[in-house]
């Protein structure tokens, strides 16, 4: 995969435009998350395919996906996709996944657990395609980009609504690409990495909401949970 890098942002003019932020995780400086994001080793990766609005979003929350447990991402073009998504879903080492709604995608095989296994016992990483977009950009996404019509589909169906709170979703259960990551993990059995990228939202989420109303954020069990396994990385590391 490639490394994870992000374009230089364009002049912020939304709300908050005047904020002074991390150049990392685009955090305002007094709330800054770098210092307990988690670097997790997953059997899987990720691509995000992101429109091209979202990368200029302080709240965007693939890049929290992306820092945690890897991957790469490329902006959707409708004329011209990126060779390297298109190198991606030709490799045969690599078992590429489209995270989109089944009943959006009738035409495309369904994803199994089981076969992903198998693949796997191939040799062939599994790789989570996700939009990172809004809903409605999505299905413009999906609709023009014949290359994804044909990969193996994983409709995610959450169990809870949403815990995301810095942008108004449609409806409950219309989840943000962190937490559509951490359901991933959680359908390939990887529950710790599961956990720790949920955390690691619901910290974004704390803070983010915390500076944006200018209130102390307090302490948090999944601040905790962060805080362990960052020592206990360093200390196996040491």
């Amino acid at each position: 995969m490639t490394e994870n890098t992000f374009p230089h942002r364009r002049t912020f003019m939304a709300k908050g435009a005047k904020v002074n932020r991390c150049e990392t995780c685009q955090m305002p400086i007094m709330a800054c998350i770098c210092d307990i994001t988690p670097k997790v080793n997953v059997s899987a990766n990720f691509w995000l395919l992101m429109h091209y609005n979202e990368q200029y979003k302080p709240t965007n929350t693939g890049r929290l996906l992306l820092s945690s447990v890897g991957g790469g991402r490329t902006i959707w073009q409708r004329k011209e996709p990126d060779f390297r998504l298109l190198h991606l879903l030709a490799r045969s080492d690599r078992y590429p996944i489209l995270v989109y709604p089944q009943s959006l995608a009738p035409h495309n095989p369904v994803a199994s657990a089981s076969e992903v296994k198998e693949q796997q016992r191939k040799g062939r990483e599994p790789v989570f395609i996700l939009l990172d977009s809004t809903w409605q950009q999505s299905r413009k996404m999906y609709n023009h980009s014949s290359y994804l019509h044909t990969l193996p589909v994983l409709g995610i169906t959450p169990s809870s609504p949403s815990r995301y709170r810095l942008r108004r979703a449609q409806k409950d259960n219309h989840l943000c690409t962190a937490e559509v990551g951490a359901e991933c993990l959680a359908w390939l059995e990887e529950h710790k990495a599961a956990g720790l990228v949920n955390d690691y939202f619901d910290v974004f989420n704390d803070r983010y909401l915390s500076a944006r109303q200018s209130t102390v954020c307090l302490e948090s069990d999944a601040l905790a949970r962060l805080e362990v396994y960052r020592a206990q990385c360093s200390n196996s590391s040491s």
